[in-house]
């Protein structure tokens, strides 16, 4: 009986300063080398398992015991690296698992040795098309069925120089079932629900663009949106590029109220392109009006530099036809006041 492949490493790469990491800085500093030295069996734990690693309740119990620390104290430092990036927060809070989009990038270049790897759909936090230009990708369900198949493209070549006859059938067997996986993946697409964070995102960002839209009579124009697609882009903002959720809420909104960007922000791939520039204009703005203006000062005449300007009439401006006689004494009468008698001529 052949023996299952191997999922986890033997090894992993662990870069002398990763002390200095900035995901780290602030959990090592708050807990000390103990902190440090759980955080590196932590990693060992999840390249031993594969690019993830379970934390459920019994896993935490037979972490305590392996490193005999008590088990409040590992949670909060896993709660502390997850809150700074190093663990993918999402991930930990809804599948209980610790992983992030770095851990899978360092295990697919760890395994491009072997033939091929199997990820979970529910978990990835990388770009499987770009990543299977290395090595095949499998992609299955939480119930272990196939998704998708990523095939690597040295794999999909249609010619071979083999001289034998019975070599040249055999290529051109694997060419027709690779050719078969890859009309069967192209055709298989993965679907969202409609409770998902993922596709409430992508009708949420419509509904702010059609809003628009509406407004200057070109609703029709983006009314049929294809939501799967839109949901599926979503998705990778909130996964692949580890976008906070409540902000991508907060960027949507003022992009689409904004007056330049509600008239080029018309699609969820725009949103994910310009995302990080959104951010840096909504930081500007919001802050731009929360510095306080500084109300109109009432004149006083005993600060100088806060006198009011006063206009000076010249000869050649008819005053005297313009105003009675009762205005221009009024009007010399408040200049002696203000000590500016000599700034108008009569």
């Amino acid at each position: 009986m052949a023996r299952p492949p191997k999922e986890g490493l033997d090894y992993f790469p662990l870069d002398i300063d990763i002390d200095q990491d900035d995901k780290l800085v602030v959990p090592i500093g708050k807990y000390g080398m103990q902190g440090y030295g759980i955080i590196i069996r932590l990693m060992s734990e999840i390249y031993k398992n594969s690019y993830f690693y379970p934390w459920s309740e019994k896993e935490q119990y037979v972490l305590a015991n392996k490193v005999n620390v008590d088990i409040n104290l590992i949670n909060e430092i896993v709660n502390e690296c997850a809150k700074w990036g190093f663990f993918n927060q999402k991930m930990l809070q809804e599948h209980q698992i610790l992983t992030s989009r770095g851990f899978q990038i360092r295990y697919i270049d760890a395994a491009k040795r072997r033939k091929s790897i199997t990820m979970m759909d529910q978990y990835m936090l990388v770009d499987p098309y770009k990543e299977s230009q290395e090595l095949t990708i499998f992609v299955i369900d939480v119930n272990g069925n196939e998704v998708n198949v990523y095939i690597k493209p040295i794999k999909c070549s249609a010619t071979s120089t083999v001289s034998t006859q019975s070599k040249v059938k055999e290529s051109k067997v694997k060419e027709s079932k690779v050719n078969k996986v890859l009309k069967t993946s192209s055709r298989q697409r993965k679907t969202y629900a409609e409770d998902s964070s993922a596709f409430k995102m992508a009708v949420y960002l419509h509904k702010k663009i059609m809003k628009f839209a509406e407004s200057v009579g070109l609703g029709h124009h983006v009314r049929n949106a294809n939501f799967q697609k839109w949901a599926d882009v979503c998705r990778k903002i909130l996964e692949l590029d580890e976008r906070n959720e409540e902000e991508a809420y907060r960027v949507i909104d003022w992009a689409t109220a904004d007056i330049f960007w509600q008239q080029n922000i018309l699609s969820p791939d725009k949103l994910r392109e310009k995302y990080t520039e959104l951010c840096l204009k909504m930081s500007a703005s919001n802050k731009s009006k929360s510095t306080p203006v500084k109300p109109h000062q009432q004149f006083n005449q005993n600060r100088p530099g806060n006198k009011p300007k006063i206009p000076i009439f010249r000869p050649d401006e008819s005053v005297d036809e313009r105003l009675s006689p009762e205005q221009l004494e009024d009007i010399k009468n408040k200049m002696r006041n203000f000590g500016q008698k000599e700034a108008v001529t009569i």
